[in-house]
């Protein structure tokens, strides 16, 4: 028996998909923004690939946007720009520590959470 719920939140998959590959993929190939992620993200490590990699996929979906002249069907160019400028200031502040903390590095597992309030 065919789950109908199931089917028509796959059917609302595959839409979707196929708007977003109309968006960022180029050349036919559906994997594009991937490969261009993954060579901007060649050479990181542990969070900071992480973050490379999403930078990458931004970088990809904005440069098929822009160089194909695609009006988009999702997220438009400037919210893509503010998302990679977004992602850009969350590395950075990842890797901010109080001074009195800088000389002592945490890695991944031990960074403790800070935040910008000073109350």
């Amino acid at each position: 028996m065919r789950n109908p719920r199931f089917a028509a939140l796959t059917a609302e998959m595959n839409a979707l998909h196929d708007r977003k590959n109309a968006d960022y993929a180029s050349d036919g190939n559906p994997y594009s923004n991937f490969e261009q992620a993954a060579q901007v993200a060649e050479g990181f490590s542990g969070v900071d690939a992480v973050f490379a990699a999403l930078i990458g996929v931004k970088l990809a979906r904005l440069r098929e946007l822009t160089s194909a002249g695609k009006t988009p069907n999702n997220e438009s160019i400037d919210d893509t720009r503010k998302d990679l400028a977004m992602y850009a200031a969350l590395r950075a502040s990842y890797h901010r520590v109080p001074e009195r903390e800088q000389s002592a590095p945490f890695t991944a597992t031990e960074r403790p959470f800070y935040t910008t309030c000073s109350c």
